[in-house]
């Protein structure tokens, strides 16, 4: 079977259950923990929480749009679909979300390959590793550009491996926790401001944010409308869960006053967990081999998501025709994996990662969610001819949580991070221009009637 772009669908629930874990429960729960843990103590297990759950009512939203144009580049198409009778509009905010997810999507690569290094050198034999930072970051990326060129059925197969590896170290982590922690190291609960808070939550965000590869792949599942919204939810609720008892283990292990720069919890949190309970071969070897295998399953995911939604603006003659190429022997739009690539290896190179966690989170995943929580406004509203398979329960009510969950994390990263604001700021009006410049009066393609 085919979608409408002549792609084969061969992606299955088990597949994109595989592919959405893998991408969440990557390398963000390995080093986003001593960040949170920083700012805000054991109250980050609430701001996990948190993220998880505000997380679940915008992928609502996401669920009902992708069953109502279940096409590749999903995140791209809803915008372009739903977003009012102008299409100058709809276009622009097509646009502004497809670029601004493949950029959070530049940095997250970029993120979790700056950190291979990191984990590498965390095994004894290798410690010497950690002075290659950048060598390494580049060799990760160079290898999920060769595993995501091979096509999507490759790189299932290969996440399907490696995320089964992963889920079990991580549950004996967090098992070990649970069991040797104190509950008196998570006192006092509550410490940092609201807004470091909401910062927290921010950044814990960026975490769950790989579902949306199953939206970014839609045109090659299977039963879209069946196996879309089971995909999504199901793979929401077990990563929450699963992030939720591992910060927990994390907070009762090690109490606030640890959580400073140059502590073992900051360079590596969840070895801090097994070290304080006597097991070192845990914390040498499994635990940084998992580490490591984390990395590249979010890599892969975050690759293979971003390039779909390049190429899907591509095809609308959004952004240049040269992002719409695919392989005929892959299906993989290799042109558009190879910009990710590079401009991902080029943020390792210029050692912008820092910066780039906030920027991430603020540009890469809160200005699109808005964008198309807005996309699921405009689906109720503008396109009654579309009938979805599946239903956001709250209809509106949700829509109308998941936007003030996106505002309140938009004001806390914005407040906290003024530098990183800026540059979103800056990101956003450089977008507008070159979209009113070169691309309002370009031909488009018709998609479907939204008049």
């Amino acid at each position: 079977m085919q979608d409408s772009d002549g792609l084969p669908r061969t992606v299955g629930l088990r597949d994109l259950l595989v592919l959405s874990v893998g991408g969440m429960i990557g390398s963000a729960v390995f080093f986003f923990p001593a960040f949170t843990g920083q700012w805000v103590g054991p109250t980050a297990i609430l701001a996990w929480l948190a993220a998880g759950v505000g997380m679940v009512a915008v992928a609502l939203c996401y669920t009902e749009l992708a069953t109502a144009f279940p096409e590749s580049g999903g995140p791209a198409v809803f915008p372009a679909e739903t977003l009012g009778p102008n299409p100058v509009v709809r276009r622009f905010f097509a646009y502004l979300e497809g670029t601004s997810y493949a950029l959070g999507w530049v940095f997250g690569v970029a993120v979790s390959a700056w950190y291979v290094a990191n984990y590498l050198g965390a095994i004894p034999p290798l410690a010497g590793v950690r002075s290659h930072t950048v060598a390494f970051g580049l060799l990760a990326v160079v290898a999920s550009l060769a595993v995501t060129l091979s096509g999507i059925d490759v790189t299932k197969r290969a996440n399907l491996v490696l995320t089964a590896f992963v889920l079990a170290v991580l549950a004996v982590v967090a098992a070990v926790g649970l069991a040797n922690g104190d509950p008196a190291n998570a006192q006092p609960f509550v410490t940092g401001t609201s807004t470091q808070f909401l910062a927290a939550v921010g950044v814990a965000i960026t975490g769950y944010g790989a579902w949306t590869v199953v939206p970014a792949a839609a045109g090659e599942v299977k039963n879209p409308e069946w196996t879309i919204p089971r995909a999504i939810v199901g793979s929401l609720l077990l990563t929450t869960a699963l992030y939720t008892l591992v910060v927990v283990a994390l907070h009762v292990t090690v109490p606030p006053s640890a959580f400073e720069s140059g502590n073992l919890v900051m360079v590596a949190p969840l070895s801090a967990v097994v070290v304080d309970a006597g097991l070192p071969a845990l914390a040498n070897y499994a635990l940084p081999v998992a580490a490591l295998v984390a990395i590249f399953t979010t890599m892969l995911v975050g690759m293979t998501s971003s390039a779909r939604v390049l190429a899907a603006l591509a095809d609308r003659d959004t952004f240049p025709r040269a992002f719409a190429a695919t392989s005929d022997r892959t299906n993989a739009p290799y042109v558009a994996l190879t910009v990710v690539a590079v401009a991902a290896g080029a943020v390792v190179v210029g050692k912008a990662v820092v910066g780039g966690l906030v920027l991430a989170a603020l540009v890469g995943t809160v200005l699109p969610y808005t964008i198309n929580v807005a996309s699921f406004v405009g689906l109720r509203r503008y396109r009654t001819d579309v009938t979805p398979s599946f239903r956001a329960p709250g209809g509106l009510l949700t829509a109308a949580l998941a936007f003030c969950f996106l505002v309140l994390l938009a004001v806390g990263l914005s407040v906290d991070h003024p530098v990183a604001a800026a540059l979103t700021v800056a990101a956003l009006l450089g977008g507008f221009a070159l979209q009113y410049a070169f691309g309002a009066n370009a031909p488009t393609a018709e998609h479907g009637n939204a008049d």
